[in-house]
Parts: structure tokens; sequence; C-alpha cells
């Protein structure tokens, strides 16, 4: 277990006239290795949720242990737990400052301390992860870029730190379509590099497909906790919460309330083209 939570609740402005509470006793475990699609309406808690995962707001009650240890203490180290759990603001492009790519990706590895030839080695690593070139990119004003290769400069500067746990708040929000599947093909290869990626997503086609586990809050509190097949067999269930549903899902329902057989379980295009096979009476696409 990485991160675990225990009864936490979150106020803003707590005590005053305009408080308002974003969490209400979450309890939730993150184990290495995971790829966890956070969904929920706007203002559901997802963004202070993940706030509070690399100690940007503490708990107005409740605990948060990283390894085991509370990093809400007012001696636990944030320098180091936000070296090891990277945050990804939404539109993270907007933050970018410095005058090349290379400079700006070095930023963080560079305010850890590191000797020179270790930021030169991650801020090339870094660059490759995202699919920029070190050498023809690097002496690049970041705002040169498009906008998909600034949102990847950008995150490439939160992997140079060389996080254990990346979370990403929206982070495919407002790309067109060949930019999202790029960066959350990105996402995908890191995540199967052994880093254990959060994602707050509005595209549940994303989470059915990424995921590793599906968790959906609710006016501040966990309301769903599964696997992608788990949590979206509930379509019904979701889309009474106001929800989407990934298409595949939507398509079964329709099918089932004519009588077909469609498996609940089914939530990706591929299987739902094998089950619909299946059901004609036909072989598996290959």
């Amino acid at each position: 277990m990485l991160l675990k939570l225990e009864n936490v609740s979150y106020t803003y402005q707590a005590g005053s006239p305009f408080q308002s509470t974003a969490l209400k006793d979450v309890s939730l475990e993150i184990h290495s290795g995971e790829c966890i699609a956070l969904i929920g309406h706007t203002g559901s808690g997802k963004s202070t949720l993940v706030q509070l995962f690399n100690g940007l707001l503490k708990p107005t009650s409740g605990t948060i242990t990283l390894d085991g240890e509370d990093i809400s203490r007012k001696e636990y180290d944030l320098k180091s737990l936000r070296r090891r759990i990277g945050l990804v603001f939404q539109y993270p492009e907007t933050q970018l400052f410095e005058e090349t790519v290379r400079k700006d990706i070095a930023f963080g590895p560079r305010n850890l301390g590191l000797a020179e030839a270790e930021i030169a080695r991650r801020v090339d690593r870094a660059m490759r992860l995202v699919g920029l070139d070190p050498e023809g990119d690097g002496e690049k004003s970041p705002f040169e870029l498009s906008g998909g290769r600034m949102r990847r400069c950008a995150i490439a500067g939160v992997i140079a730190m060389e996080p254990e746990m990346l979370v990403l708040d929206e982070p495919a929000a407002g790309l067109d379509p060949k930019g999202r599947q790029a960066l959350m093909g990105l996402i995908d290869d890191l995540h199967k590099k052994g880093v254990t990626i959060v994602m707050i997503s509005h595209s549940m086609e994303d989470a059915a497909r990424y995921a590793t586990r599906v968790i959906a809050l609710e006016h501040g509190r966990i309301v769903r906790d599964g696997t992608p097949e788990a949590v979206f067999s509930d379509a019904e269930g979701l889309l009474n919460m106001g929800l989407d549903v990934p298409d595949v899902c939507a398509l079964g329902m329709k099918l089932r309330t004519m009588g077909l057989p469609f498996p609940e379980t089914v939530i990706r295009p591929q299987e739902a083209l094998d089950a619909l096979i299946a059901l004609l009476g036909g072989e598996k696409h290959a």
C-alpha cells in the first residue's frame, strides 16, 4: 500500500459563514502500480481529494499516511512528499515560464539541489518519455510548441522529479482527438513502466480503456470503487447519479431492453464487437 486515507473530511473556510464541505469521511487505499480514474460531477470533491494526496491541502479531520507516516504532521517533509507524488493540474501548459523547454523541465529537479549531470539525465529521460526530442526540442521556447506538445512539456517537468505516483487533473482536457489519444497513450506507457497513476477524468471511455480501478465521488463521498467492469456494469445506477457511461454500456442497456443477453460487464469496443458476433453465432474478431 502506498497511500491511505482514513475518515478524511475537508471543509473550505471552516468556521466562517462561507464554509463548504468538499469531502466527507473518505477512506481510501491506493496501492503501487494502480491506474485509478476518479469520476464524478464538477463539485463532487475530486480536485480537493487529489490536492490532499501531496499535501497542498491538509484534511480538516482524519488522517492521510504515506508508507504508514502521517503526512499532515507539521514535522513531515513536504518536499520529500512532492518528490514521491507528482501533481499535474488541469491545463498545466499555463504554468510554463522558462525561456527553453530544457530549462522548464529542469526547474523542479534543480530545486531539489541535484547535481547538473543528474538534472541533465532526468530532463533527457523525461523528454523522451513524453515524446519530445532532447536535441531538437530542448532549446526551443516552450511557447513555440503546439498545444499538445506544450502539455507534454509541462508533464515532463513533473516526470523529471521521478515521482512514484503521478496525479493528473483532467489530463486531456481541451485537446483535439489526435492529441487526446497521444496523451492518454503516454499515460498508459508510464503506468506500464511502473508509475502509479491517479487521473481525474470526465471521459468514461478513457476510464474504461486505461484504468485498472474506477472511483466515483458524489457530494464529497465515495459512492463506487472497483474495477472498471464492476463500476460500469451498474450503468443504470451511474446514469441515475447524472454521470455518463461508456458508449458500449449505453449500447448494452438498449440491447438488453430489446431482450438480447448482452453482458453487463462488456465496457470496451473490441469486447462489444466480440459479444455481438457471439450473439449472432459467429466467431470472435481476431
